[in-house]
C-alpha cells in the first residue's frame, strides 16, 4: 500500500497540464460551497469529497495508474441529476452548473478512456502470463 499523500508528489510529476487540471476540477468542485442553500451544491460537495476518498484509496492500492479515472464514477449519477436541474435553477447556480457540468463531461471522457486503456492493457497482460 502506498501513502496516499504522496498521490500529490507524483502527481506535480505530471505533464503541466494535468496537475493544472486537477486542481481547476478541484476548484470548480468546491466552488459549490458559494451555493450552500442549494441543495444541489451540497450534494456536489459531498460527491467530490467521496471521490477524493475514493481516488486516495484506489492510488494507495494501484498506484499513479489510469485506473484513478475510477474515482470520479460518483459524478456519473451526479451529472445526470445537475442536468435534470439545470432548467429551474437560479440564474447565478445555472451559470455555476453549466460550468462544473462542462467540466465534469469532460473529465468524465478522460477518465472513461484511462479506464478502459487500463482494463485493455491489465487483461492483456493477463492474456500474456496464463500463455
Amino acid at each position: 500500500m502506498r501513502n496516499p499523500f504522496k498521490f500529490f508528489v507524483e502527481l506535480m510529476r505530471q505533464p503541466v497540464w494535468i496537475p493544472v487540471w486537477v486542481f481547476y476540477l478541484a476548484l470548480i468542485n468546491m466552488a459549490s460551497v458559494i451555493y450552500w442553500h442549494e441543495p444541489l451544491a451540497k450534494l456536489i460537495f459531498i460527491a467530490f469529497m467521496m471521490s477524493a476518498m475514493l481516488m486516495m484509496g484506489l492510488y494507495s492500492r494501484f498506484g499513479f495508474e489510469k485506473i484513478l479515472g475510477l474515482g470520479h464514477i460518483f459524478w456519473v449519477p451526479l451529472l445526470a441529476w445537475v442536468l435534470i436541474v439545470l432548467p429551474a435553477a437560479e440564474p447565478s447556480f445555472k451559470r455555476y452548473l453549466v460550468v462544473f457540468s462542462i467540466s465534469v463531461a469532460i473529465s468524465l471522457v478522460f477518465d472513461f478512456v484511462d479506464v478502459w486503456k487500463y482494463l485493455v492493457n491489465r487483461k492483456s497482460t493477463w492474456r500474456s502470463v496464463r500463455s
